[in-house]
């Protein structure tokens, strides 16, 4: 056995979001109802963000500013800053549960990494996804236990209120990916890196064995194959056979 650690990116790989937005979304809502009537100024500001936002939605991805970036500097500075952590943690422990955030999972993966957690792998999450929503998702789907580690991002708090959500693993992966390897003694020849984007390309230079997942898009499945022979598995079974063989 040539492989004896998976680690895996988490948005596009494995849940169906492919970024933070519906999380800050969902806490921007439950901030809202929170608010009425009482709290005009907040409302106020809220819906100034919300205006903000959709400007940028209608723009998308642009050369002259970091979509995913130019986001989150508009939640933390109008939303998130100031609130109690608690609440953050209430509001995504409400996500979590949604039926409709449990079925953007993606089983296909989340099987045979659960397989290969208890045949004595060590699986693990590298993300720029928040680090307590990642876990509380994996929680109620009841995977969470077969991830030995999540290494994402967190929120910056002081005295129990938030400051900010950090974005200290967006476009750095592949430094903290080998600072990561060096942590936990693992050698990069015996690893599996399953991402789906290309802030996962750099993951894929690094480690001897690099998988696309199944929601990334067709042009970079057909580019990460040709240029780092990666696997890119056809279905939930191909990509078991993968892991346990390799």
């Amino acid at each position: 056995m040539a492989c004896n650690s998976i680690i895996c990116d988490w948005n596009g790989t494995i849940i169906a979001y492919w970024d933070e937005k519906p999380i800050l979304e969902s806490i921007a809502v439950d901030l809202f109802k929170a608010s009425i009537p009482f709290r005009p100024f907040r409302i106020a500001r809220i819906l100034k963000a919300r205006r903000e936002l959709e400007t940028l939605y209608r723009e998308g991805h642009s050369d002259k500013f970091d979509f995913v970036k130019e986001m989150f500097r508009i939640y933390n500075e109008m939303i998130i800053k100031g609130l109690p952590v608690s609440f953050i943690h209430r509001s995504i422990d409400r996500y979590a549960k949604k039926q409709q955030t449990q079925a953007k999972l993606d089983h296909r993966v989340l099987r045979p990494i659960k397989a290969c957690h208890q045949a004595g792998r060590t699986t693990g999450i590298l993300s720029a996804g928040y680090k307590y929503g990642i876990e509380r998702i994996l929680a109620v789907a009841g995977y969470n236990e077969y991830f030995d580690f999540c290494e994402a991002d967190h929120l910056k708090e002081d005295h129990s209120r938030a400051i900010e959500f950090g974005l200290n693993i967006y476009k750095n992966k592949p430094k903290l990916l080998l600072k990561l390897l060096q942590d936990r003694d693992m050698d990069a020849s015996t690893v599996v890196y399953l991402g789906d984007s290309e802030d996962d390309e750099g993951c894929f230079e690094i480690v001897r064995y690099p998988v696309v997942a199944f929601l990334a898009a067709e042009e970079l499945k057909e580019r990460y194959a040709r240029k780092y022979k990666a696997f890119v598995p056809e279905n939930e079974k191909d990509l078991a056979n993968y892991l346990k063989y390799t």
